[in-house]
């Protein structure tokens, strides 16, 4: 019974370790962790003969198939979920959206007045001269 609370526990840390972003090596490795846990659940409730003769055996055995079996299943959603990935960004390229194809309108240049502001004494500090621009005219949307 040790044993299963072993694999158990590793196989809880490696599902938490493999979050994240979808990997091969991540998705096999999660497959790998649940199907290696289940499978040694599964063996160690599995028959164990006489005075509990093969509960070790089935237990490594159950961890084992239940691995690869989890690896398998890991590596082949990964490869789904890739071709989906893969038709969803062929279908954007493809589509003929006016919005993604056409280049957004021109804007007009705004018009802005400049002044000359001359140098002056405020209280005890002196502002020198300088200009300012003012503008006068926002920039608009020009229509093509």
């Amino acid at each position: 019974m040790r044993l299963i609370g072993y694999l158990i526990t590793v196989a809880i840390i490696v599902i938490f370790f493999n979050t994240g972003c979808s990997s091969l090596g991540k998705s096999m490795g999660l497959g790998t962790g649940i199907g290696a846990g289940t499978g040694a659940l599964l063996g160690g409730i599995a028959d164990p003969g006489a005075n509990g003769k093969y509960r070790t055996r089935n237990v490594v055995i159950g961890a084992t198939l239940g691995g690869l079996t989890g690896m398998a299943i890991g590596s082949t959603i990964h490869g789904m979920k890739e071709d989906e990935r893969g038709k969803g960004y062929q279908a954007g390229l493809n589509s003929k959206s006016p919005v993604s194809q056409s280049l957004p309108p021109n804007l007009s240049n705004p018009q802005i007045e400049t002044r000359w502001i001359e140098g002056r004494a405020s209280g005890n500090k002196y502002i020198e001269g300088h200009y300012e621009y003012i503008i006068t005219e926002p920039t608009k949307w020009e229509a093509d």
